[in-house]
């Protein structure tokens, strides 16, 4: 499976001198949501088993973009990224499907925010009226279980949900050997944003 990640450059000199990078979320702008992570790491351990030594969070890339496969555009990722012209390493790498969790984007969001995912405002109100009935133990495997819908990639826009478009990957540890190309690129600079 061909993959995409955008990484710091330090992230690329650090995989050029040791061959593997592993991801710290202790470092990472996310462990705010160490619940929501947690949660990916037992999905990926009963999908694609367990982690190497040493591994406890995932690294993440990108499948697929606006509903297409390809390399991603580094305009577009240059105002995802950093700030004020911080290097990255845009890295394209070759994982075997099997090592690999797809997930969709969005839904993603959505669980980082702690909500459910539902498909309809509709279905958003029973569920949260089914939820907020149930003790706390209820309501967190209600949860996890809604959660599980963050692995349904089939398309949906349908005004209130907007699925399988954006496409996520988790793996657990990136290697040199994976290194197809590396593109590098700066973020943008805050005197830069579009008006």
């Amino acid at each position: 499976m061909i993959l995409w990640t955008s990484q710091e450059e330090a992230v690329y000199n650090e995989l050029l001198k040791t061959g593997v990078y592993r991801c710290d979320l202790n470092l990472s702008s996310m462990r705010d949501c160490r619940k929501q992570y947690d949660w990916l790491v037992r999905q990926m351990k009963q999908r694609i088993g367990p982690p190497p030594d040493k591994v406890t969070y995932p690294v993440w890339a990108l499948y697929q973009q606006s509903d297409k496969h390809r390399k991603p555009d580094l305009h577009r990722e240059r105002w995802e990224f950093g700030c004020d012209g911080e290097r990255f390493a845009c890295i394209e790498i070759e994982i075997p499907d099997r090592d690999v969790l797809l997930s969709d984007f969005d839904a993603w969001c959505i669980i980082l925010s702690d909500f459910l995912i539902s498909d309809t405002e509709q279905e958003d109100r029973c569920l949260e009226a089914q939820y907020e009935a149930l003790s706390p133990s209820e309501k967190r495997r209600m949860k996890e279980k809604n959660w599980e819908r963050v692995f349904s990639l089939s398309p949906l826009n349908n005004g209130w949900a907007r699925r399988g478009y954006e496409i996520q990957a988790t793996f657990w540890e990136l290697r040199l050997e994976q290194v197809r190309d590396v593109r590098f690129f700066r973020a943008a600079a805050k005197s830069d944003s579009p008006q």
